[in-house]
């Protein structure tokens, strides 16, 4: 039910304290009364250490370096020693002496059950463990489990349990996506603020409403991180808050992040709110909602700012020129609202140039109604941003209209024909001149790209064009942005299938990836790429590889979901490669020259996956449905070699769920 991790003590450097002569004991002489060996194990943990004295058959551990004493034995130490000879003698302390670091640090080495025993044993180890940070200083608390626990009338456990550990409470995150727990989450919080020691409180819910939570979290003055986080699994649901409620919020002035994930929040957010949470750097709110000027002026010291559903009026927009310190800016901005300007006012609004309009009549599509259709170049915000200096990362949403929404489509069927000039549409001049910019992810309703000239763009060094509709990279592109260090085309056919001569320009890449576009070969360009470190190319149609210089030092390479029938022959070059992903390629066959010509010769291989689908024949370790056979000699044979020649790497036979998608339990902890 809760999740931790035990931190690594600093190794110590080591010491030795003469020893204490013990009276009755005539044949110790002074010299080796005195002398005591410690000697320093650097693979060790734990800040421990092991004493030897050559006169004194008494074991004992010394921990932290803190100075104890058995009788009338005394030493001091930091270190894990060790002798080639093995342990002669020891010197003793008893187990009540050692100090409440010692008692918290060997509590974390041990299982959950000898670590609850341990507990039992006498009220200061019960102490030491319950007031513990590194055990109880983040906690995961399963909705699932609670609700269990309520039904088996078990919940007051859970209160008592909670209440005991207080004291080290310092992140707690409530994961109940699936069933409303306000009630629970409520009382938590009342609970918390006994304390008031919690930093970090974090709540993913269904709940229609957080009124009474909001109510109670104002007792945790000590909050510096608040995430309240609930998903949508239909239309219609989801949370829905009130403005006003969020006021409620004001005396957390230590906040330094606000998350709000909800349905919708009536009426405009309260600069007041704004106006206490002065400390405030990152504020995500994913909602339904409007955002006044007044707001905006109040987050003149905010660094992370992302905005999904929320509008923003012109004066909203102009407001934001003042939010000097912000480096990085998510906004999703809606593509469907109706307006009431005229073609030339909305032209002005947009502030872009002709790479920067939209194709198509400058009139709303069929069904809007007389109303203009905002296409998101349009959005007031993109003119004011090239004053702020410091504005690193940007990214940048379309949210389309979908099955009825914004009534900017005509309908058929209970779909939504989208018209064509919400779809098509270049760069918006505003973002092309912000001249800090390093990482731009740009949105999947993007058409064409603007002739780059000199000086825009300077500093960028990471582009997302993932699904983009592009209908091509320009070339200018490839030659001005040479700070370019990451390009992602992931589902972008048209730019990643057709990538322009003057591509190979880019030679500070290192990080590529041309998943799903439709490759039947790589392109010369790539090849030449000089620096190349991860290459993505899943899910294409690569029946081979060819050499170049894109090999040399490439780490990560994946070529997943390909036509490859046989590893190719250029992988000979990749003596650099930590990583071969050559998963679902049905056709795949690895022989044994593979290994003793190919992958034994990548020194830092570690990884290499060979997984297969389900219904996959070849090698692979699943049953076929058609021949009922799983393996065959040579297939065993492979790997039996792969384990002989490399026992270092490790074989991927099935392909791991990515992050996020397993299911949550109680006792784990994300990082």
């Amino acid at each position: 039910m809760v999740a931790s991790e035990p931190e690594r003590a600093e190794a110590g450097t080591a010491q030795s304290e003469p020893c204490e002569a013990t009276p009755g004991r005539q044949e110790h002489d002074a010299g080796h009364a005195a002398s005591c060996k410690v000697t320093p194990d650097a693979s060790s943990e734990a800040q421990l250490a092991v004493v030897r004295c050559r006169k004194h058959p008494h074991p004992a551990t010394v921990v932290g370096g803190a100075h104890h004493r058995g009788g009338t034995h005394s030493c001091q130490a930091l270190a894990l020693g060790s002798s080639d000879k093995g342990v002669t003698a020891l010197c003793a302390i008893a187990i009540h002496e050692l100090d409440e670091n010692a008692i918290e640090l060997i509590f974390t080495f041990l299982p959950v059950e000898d670590r609850r025993s341990a507990a039992a044993v006498c009220r200061l180890w019960r102490r030491v463990h319950n007031s513990s940070t590194k055990l109880w200083g983040s906690v995961l608390l399963s909705g699932e489990r609670i609700m269990q626990a309520a039904a088996s009338s078990s919940a007051g456990a859970i209160v008592s349990w909670l209440g005991a550990r207080l004291e080290a409470m310092r992140s707690v995150r409530l994961w109940s996506p699936y069933l409303p727990l306000e009630a629970f989450a409520t009382g938590l919080a009342q609970l918390l603020s006994r304390e008031n020691r919690l930093q970090s409180f974090s709540y993913v819910c269904t709940d229609g409403s957080v009124s009474r939570l909001l109510g109670e979290l104002q007792g945790l003055t000590s909050l510096q991180l608040l995430d309240i986080l609930s998903p949508a699994f239909a239309p219609g649901q989801g949370l829905v808050m009130r403005a006003r409620e969020l006021a409620l919020l004001k005396p957390l002035s230590n906040l330094l992040s606000l998350q709000l994930h909800a349905r919708e929040i009536r009426g405009s957010l309260p600069p007041a709110l704004f106006r206490c949470l002065h400390r405030l750097q990152h504020l995500a709110i994913s909602a339904k909602c409007r955002l006044p000027a007044a707001v905006v002026r109040q987050l003149a010291g905010l660094q992370s700012l992302e905005l999904h559903g929320a509008s923003m009026d012109q004066a909203a927009a102009e407001a934001a020129a003042c939010l000097q310190q912000l480096t990085r800016l998510a906004i999703s901005v809606n593509s469907h609202h109706h307006l009431q300007q005229d073609g030339g006012q909305r032209d002005a609004a947009a502030g872009g140039s002709d790479g920067s309009r939209r194709r198509g009549s400058s009139g709303g599509g069929k069904g809007s109604g007389g109303g203009a259709v905002q296409c998101w170049q349009d959005h007031a915000i993109w003119g004011h941003l090239p004053q702020l200096a410091r504005l690193q990362q940007l990214w940048v949403g379309a949210e389309l209209p979908s099955g009825g929404g914004g009534g900017s489509g005509e309908m058929q069927g209970g779909a939504t024909l989208l018209p064509y000039d919400v779809l098509e549409g270049g760069v918006p001049d505003g973002i092309m001149d912000c001249a800090a910019l390093t990482h731009l992810v740009l949105p999947v309703a993007l058409t064409a790209l603007p002739e780059l000239v000199p000086g825009q763009l300077a500093q960028l060094a990471s582009l997302d064009l993932t699904h983009s509709i592009l209908e091509g990279l320009p070339a200018s592109w490839c030659r001005q942005l040479a700070q370019l260090r990451s390009l992602v085309l992931n589902g972008a056919p048209l730019a990643g299938g057709q990538l322009p001569p003057d591509f190979a320009a880019l030679r500070g890449l290192q990080h590529l990836e041309l998943r799903a576009c439709r490759l039947t070969a790589l392109p010369a360009c790539v090849a030449r790429l000089p620096a190349l470190t991860h290459l993505d190319l899943g899910l294409n149609r690569l029946p081979d590889l060819p050499a170049g210089p894109y090999l040399r030092c490439m780490r990560h390479l994946v070529l997943r979901g390909n036509e490859l029938q046989a590893l190719p022959a250029a992988l000979a070059q990749a003596e650099q490669l930590e990583c071969l992903d050559v998963g679902e390629n049905e056709d795949l066959v690895l022989q044994a020259s593979d290994v003793d010509g190919l992958l034994a010769k990548m020194p830092n291989l570690g990884l290499l996956v060979i997984s297969r689908q389900p219904a996959g024949h070849g090698f692979g370790p699943y049953i076929s449905t058609d021949s009922g056979a799983a393996w065959d000699v040579q297939s065993v044979g492979v790997l039996m070699q792969l384990a002989r020649v490399m026992p270092h790497l490790s074989v991927q036979l099935q392909r791991e769920a990515p992050p996020g998608q397993h299911s949550s339990t109680a006792g784990s902890q994300p990082s």
